[in-house]
This record gives C-alpha cells, sequence and structure tokens, in this order.
C-alpha cells in the first residue's frame, strides 16, 4: 500500500489597506491577483466589530494588512498581531519633506 504526501493548499492572499482615525477605520480590499479594490468598507474604530469582520474576510485567504503610521494606529497594529494577522506599518512621507531631503 502505497502512501500519497498530502500537499498542503496554498491559500490565496488578501491584501487589506487601512485608514485609521480615532473614530472608524476605513480598509480596501484588494485579493492577490485584482488590479482594484474589490470592497471598501468603513468600519467604527471598535477592536472587537473588526476582529469579527477580519475573521470573515480571512475566510476567503491570508489577510496581510498595512497602514499608514500614526498615533491612532499602535493599538490596532498590536490587536491584529494577537489574532494571528500580519499587519506593515508605513510611513508615508509628505512630498514636500522629499523634496527637501534630495535638495540637502
Amino acid at each position: 500500500m502505497s502512501s500519497a504526501s498530502a500537499v498542503p493548499a496554498t491559500r490565496s492572499i488578501i491584501y487589506l489597506g487601512m485608514d485609521v482615525h480615532k473614530e472608524s477605520i476605513t480598509i480596501a480590499v484588494l485579493p492577490d491577483g485584482a488590479k482594484t479594490p474589490t470592497r471598501l468598507d468603513r468600519l467604527p474604530n471598535d477592536l472587537p466589530k473588526l476582529k469579527k469582520w477580519l475573521d470573515r474576510v480571512a475566510q476567503g485567504g491570508e489577510i496581510h494588512a498595512c497602514y499608514e503610521a500614526s498615533g491612532a494606529g499602535y493599538v490596532l497594529h498590536r490587536a491584529l498581531e494577537k489574532w494571528g494577522y500580519a499587519c506593515d506599518v508605513r510611513a508615508i512621507a509628505h512630498p514636500q519633506a522629499a523634496r527637501r531631503a534630495a535638495e540637502t
């Protein structure tokens, strides 16, 4: 009797871009391979509601989230990591600051 080794199925990746504010979080959903976001949701900035939303979206693939660095997002980042979701914090430079740095 021969046994075939099971190859785990690769989960698709779902990218989330989050705009985090004190009262709300706006999330753009970009499934792997899509050219534009397929969904744009605005949620209250409430961790239990966000977790429920993420758990639903994660049924379709592996979550990779990111948001722009700000004071409003640090609690969110720790929660996402605790829940097992990948999350990057991005520092988006202001165009004028980038120009000043290039001129020096």
